[in-house]
């Protein structure tokens, strides 16, 4: 079945969202395998590949830097799809709470409790580690707001290229790695 016109600009979101994710995957250094979305009458998926596994993790420094840039790719989906709105946090709060990218959600705030874990080890009241909680939220979300700054114009085109193979609802469409590597943009930021 033909996609609605109704569904375009949700489309067009849910393929900013996962270009967000890819884009700052690979500017952080992660190893990425391509985008996909499938549209269905009644909700979505989509997904940036991505292999959160990282090398040489051998203290605790080393994984406190390697949470917070997956912390900041989580964090760039909606803030990718939300950049041009007025108050991008409020959206993603909105977007969280009604169910958009709540397994991102979920995934930051676990992955920032560990982080805070391993910042404050011998915080001793739950107002004290709240307080710790929402400075990380805060810190990572606006280097991630910074960085999707920086490369939106990427993102948007990516997304683009996602968005205009869309035509049916119920199959799964995808950029492959092969096709976003020939964009001569990723070409000069990204493989060496």
């Amino acid at each position: 079945m033909k996609i609605h016109s109704t569904d375009l600009v949700n489309i067009e979101n849910i393929c900013n969202h996962e270009a967000g994710h890819y884009i700052i995957a690979r500017e952080l250094g992660f190893i990425t395998n391509g985008i996909s979305i499938e549209m269905r009458i009644d909700g979505y998926s989509g997904e940036a590949v991505l292999e959160p596994r990282t090398f040489g993790i051998n203290n605790f420094t080393e994984l406190e830097n390697y949470l917070r840039r997956r912390i900041k790719v989580l964090y760039a989906g909606v803030i990718s799809e939300s950049y041009e709105m007025e108050n991008c946090s409020d959206y993603a709060l909105n977007q969280w709470n009604s169910g958009g990218g709540k397994d991102d959600h979920s995934k930051i705030r676990e992955l920032t409790q560990v982080l805070r874990n391993i910042i404050y080890p011998n915080t001793e009241t739950e107002p004290e580690a709240q307080k710790e909680l929402d400075n990380i939220d805060s810190e990572l979300f606006g280097q991630t707001v910074e960085i999707v700054s920086e490369r939106l114009t990427l993102i948007r085109g990516i997304a683009s290229m996602l968005s205009e193979k869309v035509k049916e609802y119920n199959i799964k469409y995808s950029l492959t790695e092969t096709e976003i590597n020939d964009v001569p943009n990723i070409k000069e930021l990204y493989i060496k």
